[in-house]
């Protein structure tokens, strides 16, 4: 309805544009038909909003869930062991004061684990990592 209301005071103004004979007094009916329209549109005219379809929404992984994918694709693929490693050497960066330390601590501990099961491996250096985490802990409440 208020759409309405606009589009019937801006017709006036749109009339003179077109019939109008002074080309100075067309230009003025458009511009004041223009701020017209332009002051409803802006002022009160909602636009009608379309909610997705229930079929297009995808559900948010969590990053437990993200890790368990990483986790199965890392069984066959090594740019998926590479994150892995990457995730263990970014705990340890934020143990480690030193970037290099914290680099060698991670390929020890691949470097240490033995061929095999890649499952079995990567829950034995998990946890390392756990018990290093731990003990730096224990260090770092006693120095407190």
């Amino acid at each position: 309805m208020r759409f309405n209301l606009a589009i019937i005071l801006a017709f006036p103004f749109v009339l003179i544009a077109f019939f109008a004979g002074s080309y100075m007094v067309r230009w003025v009916a458009v511009l004041i038909a223009g701020v017209i329209l332009l002051a409803f549109v802006l002022e009160e005219t909602e636009f009608p909003y379309l909610p997705r379809r229930r079929g297009n929404v995808r559900k948010k992984k969590t990053d437990v869930e993200r890790l368990t994918d990483i986790i199965k694709m890392a069984r066959k693929r090594t740019i998926a062991r590479q994150i892995l490693s990457d995730a263990i050497l970014e705990i340890y960066e934020i143990l480690e004061d030193n970037r290099e330390k914290a680099k060698a601590r991670t390929r020890e501990i691949f470097t240490s684990l033995p061929e095999g099961n890649f499952l079995d491996n990567l829950e034995n250096a998990i946890k390392r990592v756990e018990a290093d985490v731990n003990e730096n802990r224990r260090s770092s409440r006693k120095g407190e």
